[in-house]
């Protein structure tokens, strides 16, 4: 057993999204043995119907709130690691953007994750990452540039 025997990686398939991000989680995973589980929280909205008629709020899932190539992206992506050597798993789950920090520290406790990876979209400019750190995780954080 190695020290990061599962790898949560939480990817972002934005435009201009590096490819570091792919080829630094797939050394670290050969390199610990790891298996990697690639996560996308794709970007949801509130139902506005779910809130003015009092049945709580609701992030409204399914194809349409999914950017389109969105499916295309991540699953090269896990192909890529895949390919690679790297075992992968590969999951999308729906959020709202202010959600994406709980999401992810909630599938790593959720897969037992050792280790956290947040790729270039998810640290710089953006509140994702200081907000998964302030969650406390019980397991280590790499912040990839």
């Amino acid at each position: 057993m190695t020290v990061y025997d599962r790898i949560l990686a939480a990817i972002d398939v934005s435009p201009g999204s590096p490819d570091d991000f792919l080829d630094r989680t797939s050394r670290f995973a050969k390199m610990t043995g790891g298996t990697v589980h690639l996560l996308h929280v794709a970007r949801g909205h509130v139902v506005v119907q779910d809130i003015t008629a009092g049945s709580g709020l609701g992030v409204l899932e399914g194809d349409d709130d999914v950017a389109t190539g969105e499916h295309t992206m991540v699953q090269g992506a896990v192909d890529r690691l895949a390919a690679a050597g790297v075992a992968v798993h590969g999951e999308f789950v729906n959020a709202t953007e202010h959600d994406i920090a709980a999401v992810i520290l909630q599938r790593a406790e959720e897969l037992d994750a050792d280790l956290i990876v947040l790729g270039h979209p998810h640290h710089r400019g953006s509140t994702v990452a200081e907000q998964v750190i302030r969650g406390h995780p019980a397991r280590s954080v790499l912040l990839v540039p």
